[in-house]
């Protein structure tokens, strides 16, 4: 039985696009880790925007919508992740989508922010570069998360 992809209509892109993007980032692109602060502390994008997931499950969109208006706000491209992008980045991305939607209404789709995920989540980014410092901020021993499934 194939598995279920989370937000399917949601484009996902390879850690290689994204390393691409932020080494020739003019600010357009802003990556988002919904991961929670402990996991982040194994492992990060660098440059990468933390809010924890349990901000777009609420069912009070106040403080989404302060992340919409203060951090996002010009960004053309959000890529979203968390370890391995299966349900909670996708799911979270997707609760960012339909917000950007509400809040902006029709104009979203012309001159709205284009959200998508990162396919494979932190893990498959820092498989192919948690070598590069000038992509990934790591701990003293480097890339050790505690999740290995």
């Amino acid at each position: 039985m194939a598995e279920q992809i989370v937000a399917p209509e949601l484009p996902r892109v390879k850690p290689s696009e994204i390393a691409d993007k932020l080494t020739k980032s003019n600010g357009e692109v802003v990556v988002l880790d919904v991961r929670d602060a402990k996991e982040v502390t194994e492992g990060r994008i660098k440059g990468s925007l933390n809010v924890p997931s349990s901000v777009f499950k609420s069912d009070d969109p106040t403080s989404l919508d302060e992340v919409i208006k203060k951090q996002l706000n010009g960004a053309k491209e959000v890529v979203v992740h968390c370890h391995f992008c299966k349900i909670r980045g996708p799911s979270c991305a997707q609760a960012l989508n339909n917000r950007l939607k509400a809040l902006l209404g029709a104009e979203a789709v012309s001159v709205g922010t284009e959200v998508k995920v990162l396919e494979g989540g932190i893990a498959a980014f820092m498989e192919q570069f948690k070598n590069d410092s000038s992509l990934v901020e790591l701990p003293e021993g480097g890339w050790n998360p505690a999740q290995k499934h």
